[in-house]
């Protein structure tokens, strides 16, 4: 994913996923090749034992920087490019959304809140919501919170009512169906099948 995109992704069943996260600093002749476009789809195929070998930490920076520039010259061989559509006057507030709902996710969060905390008309930052972002304000904040409930759950021992609190549930009830929508299971079921 490039940067200042939204992003996530979803398994059916079992998987393992390895996340590298590195700056453009690292990689200026595919940032260069780019230009002003971005991958239609990036989504791309690619071998992952010789990667792992190359990134893995430990590894010196040529190694690595091979490795980075391996996944970037697949991905342009592999991914369709379009111009970048010409950015809005309000291009930086998805990551000004972001920032805000990390900082403030274990609180009760309401739009009209948020709104005024930003700056913004309550009116366009939903239709901002749902037209940028292709979400609701509650969907967006429930995945966030859902995502590091679902590391809590792998990553420690916390009781489940403890973790729904900890990421700005306030009940057990709506928790549990939250996270039922958007894992299609149960807290319980989740830390089962994904002790780590």
């Amino acid at each position: 994913m490039l940067p200042d995109q939204i992003h996530s992704y979803r398994t059916i069943g079992e998987s393992q996923s390895v996340l590298w996260v590195f700056s453009n600093d690292w990689v200026p002749e595919f940032i260069s090749q780019l230009g002003q476009r971005e991958f239609i789809t990036p989504v791309f195929r690619m071998e992952a034992a010789p990667l792992m070998e190359l990134l893995w930490p430990g590894g010196n920076r040529c190694k690595q920087l091979a490795g980075l520039y391996l996944i970037c010259g697949t991905a342009l061989e592999q991914c369709f490019l379009q111009p970048r559509p010409v950015p809005d006057v309000d291009a930086h507030l998805s990551s000004k959304i972001i920032d805000y709902v990390q900082k403030n996710y274990t609180h009760t969060l309401t739009l009209e809140q948020m709104a005024r905390d930003l700056g913004y008309n309550y009116t366009y930052l939903s239709a901002y919501f749902n037209h940028s972002l292709h979400t609701g304000f509650q969907d967006f904040i429930n995945q966030y919170r859902i995502s590091h409930a679902a590391a809590l759950l792998q990553g420690s021992s916390l009781p489940i009512t403890q973790v729904a609190e900890q990421c700005g549930f306030g009940t057990i009830r709506s928790f549990n169906r939250v996270f039922l929508k958007e894992k299609g299971m149960t807290p319980s079921a989740f830390r089962k099948q994904n002790v780590l």
